[in-house]
């Protein structure tokens, strides 16, 4: 048996609860009170969106950057997502330090290790929100793309206030920036600003006294792939050992 420690990364809004207020990075500019959105509700209509699609894919580029001794420490991480509503999700990430694919699909959830070669097999309850839950709460296991596979994150996300800094273009794409802050966790969002409200970009920045980094994230989203079921499917492969999962107590 082997105890996987809860995975909590920057990069997983669902743990963040915000309050408070925080300002446009790089700009005290207010904006224009005849282009004044409600940050929350632009955050909402984002979620509200993601959570219609019923089959789409997503690639996330992730470059974390640690503060530490007066220096940085930066680590990069891609992780293809596809999704397929409302019991089906695939994700393989690549980095310097992780070469893992996750896999659902019937009711059997499964991680697979492609560096060691071994792979872990838990049977959960059926659906993707159910499934996070359950690896979350069970096993203490919380992918960092989780915000990018739930029907409803509104349920897990509702900050107190969210600020809105208007508009800005990225890649080509009009997007709204919102900001919201938690304890020493600031989180900046931009989400497109068009009737597909796809979130194209975040950041991270958490400034503890033992903490302190900033996690930079980009998505590029396929509203509609042409991927079979059968990429859902696991297959052990040749030599791969299969390994259990110790629930959390």
């Amino acid at each position: 048996m082997i105890y996987v420690k809860k995975i909590a990364t920057v990069v997983s809004l669902a743990m963040l609860l915000a309050s408070g207020t925080v300002y446009a990075e790089g700009t005290n500019a207010s904006v224009a009170q005849a282009t004044q959105k409600n940050g929350k509700a632009v955050l909402s209509s984002a979620y509200d969106y993601l959570g219609s699609l019923q089959k789409y894919a997503v690639r996330t580029t992730v470059v974390n950057t640690v503060v530490e001794d007066g220096g940085s420490i930066e680590t990069k991480r891609t992780s293809d997502v596809k999704v397929q509503r409302p019991d089906k999700f695939r994700i393989d990430s690549k980095g310097e330090y992780i070469n893992r694919s996750v896999y659902l699909s019937n009711g059997q959830f499964v991680m697979m290790d492609n560096n060691e070669k071994y792979y872990a097999m838990v049977k959960t309850d059926n659906g993707i929100d159910k499934t996070l839950q359950h690896i979350s709460k069970k096993l203490g296991i919380i992918l960092p793309v989780s915000t990018l596979m739930h029907s409803d994150m509104n349920k897990y996300i509702h900050p107190n206030k969210v600020q809105y800094f208007g508009t800005r273009v990225l890649s080509g794409v009009e997007c709204n920036y919102i900001a919201f802050k938690q304890r020493t966790t600031t989180v900046h969002m931009w989400i497109e600003n068009s009737n597909t409200p796809l979130i194209h970009a975040a950041k991270i920045v958490t400034d503890a006294s033992n903490d302190k980094g900033t996690s930079d994230m980009v998505m590029t989203w396929d509203t509609t792939p042409s991927f079979s079921d059968s990429v859902f499917v696991f297959n052990a492969p040749k030599g791969a050992s299969n390994i259990s999962i110790k629930p959390v107590k």
